[in-house]
């Protein structure tokens, strides 16, 4: 049974963001099961929206898009605790999609909480061949995650800064889900419409 934000306590939208291999499904994972937020992570929209569209063709785009929106509205509507969503800043997201989260979470009654996870390049090339990575379609290839980065595929969206940063090298993962979860019990920081 998933908690139910309660009549004062305010919804939290938590945002788990970084590049590919920085370890955000199996952080997610571990955060889904010590704070119970249901988790929606990127792949299961991509892979669904994939299974109709290609990859970055405007169909694609726009359908990703709203199906993360409308999980937002629809968990906000039911009064659930809160989401945890894994995100990878990547080019084929709109500029208008942020904004859009923020818009989506601050009217359906929500705090938008950034979680920002890192990692050096060797765990990422390290992590990025790992064959538990192959089940949700994920990248693993070394080589592209280079031309890709080189091409400037993650430098947009933008994003604000996170109101936490983990550096996921020697984290485990239920390490990290415990001081987000600590983290989540401070005020959140309160981001801009712009």
């Amino acid at each position: 049974m998933r908690p139910n934000a309660g009549p004062t306590a305010v919804p939290q939208i938590v945002l788990l963001f970084g590049r590919p291999g920085v370890g955000k499904l199996t952080i997610g994972s571990a955060l889904s099961d010590a704070i119970g937020f249901p988790l929606l992570h990127n792949h299961a929209v991509v892979d669904l929206v994939e299974s109709l569209f290609p990859f970055g063709s405007q169909p694609f785009i726009a359908m990703r898009e709203r199906l993360w929106l409308e999980a937002i509205d629809a968990v906000l509507a039911e009064g659930l605790a809160g989401l945890i969503l894994t995100f990878a800043p990547e080019r084929t997201v709109t500029d208008e999609f942020l904004p859009a989260l923020l818009t989506h979470t601050s009217d359906g009654g929500g705090s938008l909480r950034l979680v920002e996870l890192r990692c050096t390049e060797a765990v990422r090339e390290r992590r990025l061949t790992d064959p538990s990575r192959q089940r949700f379609g994920k990248m693993r290839d070394v080589a592209q995650y280079h031309q890709l980065e080189a091409a400037g595929v993650f430098a947009r969206p933008v994003m604000p800064a996170a109101e936490l940063t983990l550096d996921t090298d020697e984290l485990e993962p239920e390490d990290a889900a415990q001081r987000i979860s600590a983290h989540l019990r401070t005020a959140p920081k309160l981001y801009s419409r712009k």
